[in-house]
């Protein structure tokens, strides 16, 4: 009776320590996250003084950060009004970007995995769009045509937008930064 009891608990710290080991590193972890809005930010996950959840999520081969000096990966999954961003709707980001050396913007999948959307495009550089006369940008996201800067979207189904700012002071200052310095996310209609 003794060893069964032993065997089950054994077996319950194995099964407990694994299960919250896959969850401490399933997703990006919520130390060091930096919110902007609809924007997420984890500024310090190419610095030395990265946390160990965040090393171990890199470690998975997910994604790979910009360097402390490099710049700042910005991460949106939901819009200003704090829906999830879906495939089937369309949205406009506008406004302006922070004082950059050159960005990007582009769309993943929920897990920051790149799609293989038909116009094989799946984003923009800072030198292909174009802005309005006051600097400021208008960018439309959608499944279907648009005029203008058009972003194209998969056909439905979960997604993010990823902003990624080269050589900006914003970098060393995430939690500081202030959500009008940063395009917003606006949900216009869904199909």
């Amino acid at each position: 009776m003794r060893v069964f009891h032993l065997a089950y608990v054994i077996a319950l710290g194995a099964g407990l320590g694994l299960a919250s080991a896959h969850l401490a590193v399933a997703g990006r972890p919520f130390l060091g996250k930096v919110e902007i809005g609809p924007w997420q930010a984890w500024p310090r996950s190419g610095g030395r003084d990265i946390d160990p959840y965040m090393r171990a999520w890199l470690a998975r081969g997910v994604h790979l950060p910009l360097g402390a000096g490099e710049g700042l990966e910005l991460v949106a999954e939901r819009d200003d009004q704090g829906s999830l961003l879906d495939g089937r709707c369309r949205y406009l980001l506008s406004g302006v970007t922070p004082t950059t050396r050159g960005w990007t913007l582009s769309v993943t999948d929920a897990d920051g995995r790149a799609f293989r959307l038909p116009l094989d495009r799946s984003g923009f550089t800072d030198a292909e769009v174009l802005r309005d006369e006051d600097g400021s940008l208008r960018i439309a996201a959608a499944s279907w045509p648009q005029a203008g800067n058009w972003l194209p979207l998969p056909t439905s189904g979960r997604l993010q937008l990823r902003l990624r700012l080269y050589d900006t002071p914003i970098a060393t200052q995430a939690g500081e930064t202030r959500p009008e310095s940063l395009p917003r996310i606006q949900r216009l209609d869904c199909q």
